[in-house]
């Protein structure tokens, strides 16, 4: 079970365009921004390079709209915040989120957050603990593929910071945080397997388009 993680800065300039998918080229080129594009070809690449994805034929959608290997029982989660895209993989059913540490905004929180998970924000320094809350939601709403609308963040928390199981729409989901160059990560599975270690791979640029 590895989080990969690669710098977006290294394709700016769209090296390595016409190794990702046909859908993905077409996404890429609707976006406005360089840095848009760059994220998300660093995406496509990540998935060429780690889950074999060389053509719109090998991913299938699910239920809830949510990314699947075709004749695999490998599962994977894609996210990006900042200068990073990070892709995690799993046996089970898994969501990752990363996000820069930066000042929070107190109505978000109001809006997302349960009153225990507020109570920790104002009892802390909260910028840190905002993030890693955040991550944790987004990263179990990912790994069941359900949206704000059908599992809302406010309805379930994700305290305490621990791996013991949280219980959410239904199943047990583990959490693992890691800090990383000022962001904060966290990865949701379904399944723990205790003798599996987590680790962070920096994947290059050079490793992406060889």
């Amino acid at each position: 079970m590895n989080i990969y993680i690669s710098e977006i800065k290294d394709f700016l300039k769209l090296d390595g365009l016409e190794l990702v998918t046909d859908s993905r080229r077409e996404r890429i080129k609707r976006y406005l921004k360089i840095e848009s594009k760059a994220k998300c070809l660093t995406a496509g690449l990540l998935l060429r390079y780690i889950c074999g994805v060389t053509n719109d034929s090998m991913l299938t959608t699910g239920e809830n709209g949510k990314l699947y290997l075709k004749n695999s029982c490998l599962h994977f989660n894609i996210s990006h915040s900042g200068e990073y895209v990070i892709l995690a993989t799993a046996v089970s059913e898994v969501g990752v989120d990363i996000e820069k540490v930066k000042p929070y905004s107190k109505s978000v929180a109001k809006r997302c957050f349960t009153p225990i998970e507020l109570e920790l924000l104002e009892q802390t320094n909260g910028s840190e603990n905002f993030y890693r809350i955040w991550t944790a939601k987004e990263s179990i709403m990912k790994s069941t593929g359900l949206g704000f609308s059908m599992l809302p963040p406010s309805s379930f928390c994700v305290l305490p910071f621990e791996q013991n199981p949280h219980y959410v729409a239904g199943r047990y989901w583990f959490l693992d945080w890691f800090d990383y160059n000022g962001s904060v990560i966290c990865r949701a599975l379904e399944n723990l397997t205790l003798t599996e270690e987590t680790r962070l791979v920096k994947i290059t640029k050079n490793e992406l388009i060889e």
